[in-house]
Parts: structure tokens; C-alpha cells; sequence
């Protein structure tokens, strides 16, 4: 066994925890700098303690010269939210991967696409203006999304909030969500709301297959035409469409 890992058994990591904060308040310089002292899965706490309080440097690492390293793309997601929070008025930013990760109160305007934007987030507001990568607002639970259009996974396991898309949504749309509030302006594909358990989702164009594959609560509104197996293996929840296509379940009601 090596003598760092002997100290690390022997001490549980208190000595790491004791060196980050013998180095809190000292100047960090970049991304690369931040992540040495944190790690590059921190908690949003790990990285405000260390955070230079001044925005103009908080700026400067948002604006690398280049994309961030795929190792410190949630480090720069936290410094999005962290500014945004910390902000009078929105701040508009690059759509990089992770962009308003954990975000509170702050609003965000982003710029381009990217991936698992808004994560997490509890409060305040994003723009984004052009189309969203996957994983749009995983795991939100309060504030609200407004995007153009988004790939995969959007909005999975949303717990409370609120997102309007203007456009067009891929596959697996309000996965798992149980709280959330999902608009859609344009048509999705397969498997939206699948393990729906509340909230709800309207979709004003049309649904692709599987539409509320597996939910047990929660409300679905299409208000064009729903694809095969409908409701398939449905627990609980509504959901009505104006068509559906073959081998809909029972209890699947059309509109009004």
C-alpha cells in the first residue's frame, strides 16, 4: 500500500478536507486551477467557497479560450449558476454542457446548444435561445425552461417547474417526472411520459409510440395524434389525444 493511500485509509479524507481549506480564499486563476483544488465532481458548496467574489473574474472563467475539458464541464455549470444567482439582471452565456447547473434564482439567457442544461435547477429562469441537447432540465424541481426545441431525455424525473417548448421534442419527454409542467408547441417523438407518476404534459402536435408507456399519475393532453400502444401497461393518470394509433389501452380518452 502506498503512503498516500495508508494516510487516506487512516484519516477518512480529512486530510484532503483540511488541505481545501487551508487553500480557501486564495486566488484561482482557471478552470484547470478550480478543479485541482476541488476535484472534478464537487458539490455546488465545494466550488462557492472557493469562487473569487469578483465578478470580473468570475466572468473570466466563464469566457475560456477554448470549450471546457469534459472533466470540468460541471465545474463551469456551477460558476454559470453560481454568477447568474449572484447577478441583478440575466446574464446571457454560451450554451455549453451544463450551463445553470443547480441555478436558484438567477436567469440565465444561453446562446447555441448544449447538453444537460438547467440540471438540477430550484429556481430562477432560463432562455435558451436556439435549439437544447439532451437531458434538458433533468432533475429540476422549481424555476422554469423556455428552449426552442431539445433532443433526448428532456425534462427526465422533473420534480416541480415548468418548460415551454416552442418547437419539437425527440425521445423520452418528461421521463419519470412527478411534479413538473411540460408545454410542447410542436410534436414529440416515442415514449413520452414514460413512468409518469404527476404533473403534467401538453403536447399541441403529435405524440410518437409508447405515449405514457408505464405511468401511474399525472396528466397527458395531445392535441394531434398519438402513436401505437398508447397507455400501454398504464397504472393510473389520464391521458386523451385526438387519435391514437394501433393496440391503444383501455381507458385512454379522446379530447373534448
Amino acid at each position: 500500500m502506498s503512503l498516500k493511500s495508508f494516510m487516506d485509509d487512516a484519516y477518512k479524507g480529512r486530510t484532503r478536507a483540511k488541505r481545501l481549506e487551508t487553500r480557501r480564499g486564495e486566488m484561482v486563476f482557471s478552470l484547470e486551477d478550480l478543479a485541482e483544488r476541488v476535484g472534478t465532481k464537487p458539490s455546488r458548496s465545494d466550488v462557492e467557497a472557493l469562487v473569487p467574489g469578483d465578478r470580473t473574474l468570475i466572468m473570466q472563467l466563464l469566457a475560456p479560450t477554448q470549450e471546457p475539458k469534459k472533466s470540468h464541464q460541471m465545474l463551469w455549470g456551477y460558476l454559470s449558476s453560481i454568477a447568474a444567482d449572484a447577478s441583478p439582471v440575466p446574464l446571457k452565456l454560451a450554451a455549453r454542457d451544463y450551463a445553470g447547473l443547480e441555478l436558484r434564482h438567477g436567469t440565465l439567457i444561453l446562446e447555441g446548444t448544449g447538453h444537460h442544461l438547467g440540471e438540477r435547477m430550484s429556481g430562477g429562469k432560463i432562455f435558451v435561445q436556439g435549439p437544447a441537447g439532451d437531458y434538458l432540465g433533468q432533475e429540476m424541481s422549481g424555476g422554469g425552461i423556455v428552449a426552442q426545441s431539445c433532443r433526448d431525455y428532456a425534462l427526465r424525473n422533473m420534480r416541480g417547474g415548468f418548460a415551454v417548448l416552442r418547437g419539437g421534442a425527440r425521445n423520452y419527454l418528461g421521463v419519470g417526472n412527478y411534479g413538473g409542467r411540460i408545454v410542447l408547441r410542436g410534436s414529440c417523438g416515442e415514449r413520452a411520459g414514460w413512468l409518469m407518476r404527476g404533473g403534467w404534459l401538453r403536447i399541441a402536435g403529435d405524440a410518437g409510440d409508447y405515449l405514457g408507456l408505464l405511468m401511474s399519475g399525472g396528466k397527458i393532453v395531445v392535441r394531434g395524434q398519438a402513436g401505437k400502444r398508447a397507455g400501454w401497461r398504464r397504472k393510473g393518470g389520464t391521458i386523451r389525444a385526438r387519435g391514437y394509433g394501433q393496440e391503444a389501452a383501455d381507458g385512454v380518452l379522446g379530447l373534448d
